[in-house]
């Protein structure tokens, strides 16, 4: 059977996409990962593969399942590319997806500073209590067993429908960002950290996406700049990281409350987001996203 496919990537972060509310799309775990191997000369590979459902709660409702072939409950990158096709297709906004994480809404269009349109994602708000995000201990105990287990210091804990967990190498919301912090991201080996602590059940449970981050002013007085690597449970090192970009957000705001808005920077490519919280306390998650083509897969 033949199934089609679109391939769509937001900031890097890129997904096979396939529609299964006119033709059912029954995924197992070994077809996923057949699909994501970037050594798949049809789908040239993805970090996740995405099934869009019918759905009674909202307009559609979204499956996602990682490169390894497990499924998750939420994806920032990926929300924004189906609320983008969600708009092109019900000529409207805003647009409900569902998800396992719950609703979330593409809200309304906005602009890059060079003019180039998206739709901001609110992404709900984000959750701090050790037992939401799940860690298998509290808050300090948690810490400090991250802090015995690797090099890296002062662990901060997120969820955003999945769980993250960010180092800033470099925090200081007052300074501009300079050359030195994308040199001092390259000089970690992200792929070993966060492979381990993926993958360390003593204290979560249900693994983790691992950032590794340094924050600064922007010049331009709006905001503040992060430079970020994410190492994303079940897919690996990722250009891009929606879910991550939001949960750095968060922490830093925890860190200091002064940091609300931020311009996103993922290292090497140079992918870039905007988050910012919103009123109520939810952050919204913004940025381009590209179709490169379609296709059709022989399951």
């Amino acid at each position: 059977m033949f199934l089609s496919f679109i391939k769509m990537h937001g900031a890097g972060n890129d997904f096979v996409m396939f529609d299964a509310r006119r033709q059912p799309v029954a995924l197992t775990p070994g077809q996923v990962r057949q699909i994501a191997a970037r050594s798949n000369a049809v789908t040239q590979g993805c970090d996740q593969v995405i099934v869009l459902e019918p759905s009674r709660a909202a307009d559609i409702f979204m499956r996602i399942h990682n490169a390894d072939g497990g499924e998750v409950a939420a994806c920032g990158n990926a929300t924004r590319c189906v609320a983008s096709l969600l708009e092109e297709e019900l000529k409207r906004l805003p647009v409900k997806i569902e998800t396992k994480a719950g609703i979330l809404q593409g809200l309304e269009k906005a602009y890059t500073p060079g003019g180039e349109e998206y739709i901001l994602v609110d992404m709900g708000a984000p959750r701090l209590d050790w037992q939401d995000i799940p860690l298998a201990f509290p808050l300090q105990e948690s810490a400090e067993k991250v802090e015995r287990f690797c090099d890296l210091k002062n662990p901060a804990f997120v969820s955003m429908g999945n769980p993250h967990m960010v180092f800033f190498l470099r925090f200081d919301p007052a300074e501009s960002a300079t050359d030195a912090d994308s040199a001092d991201l390259a000089n970690m080996d992200l792929a070993h950290i966060g492979s381990a602590l993926e993958h360390y059940t003593e204290v979560f449970p249900e693994g983790v996406n691992v950032s590794v981050a340094t924050l600064r002013a922007a010049k331009d007085g709006l905001g503040h700049i992060i430079h970020a690597r994410v190492w994303e449970r079940g897919a690996g090192l990722t250009k891009a990281c929606g879910t991550a970009a939001c949960a750095m957000l968060a922490a830093a705001h925890a860190r200091n409350a002064v940091v609300r808005q931020a311009h996103l920077w993922f290292e090497p490519e140079g992918y870039a987001v905007t988050v910012k919280f919103d009123d109520s306390g939810h952050i919204l998650l913004g940025g381009p996203v590209e179709t490169e083509f379609e296709g059709t897969w022989n399951v």
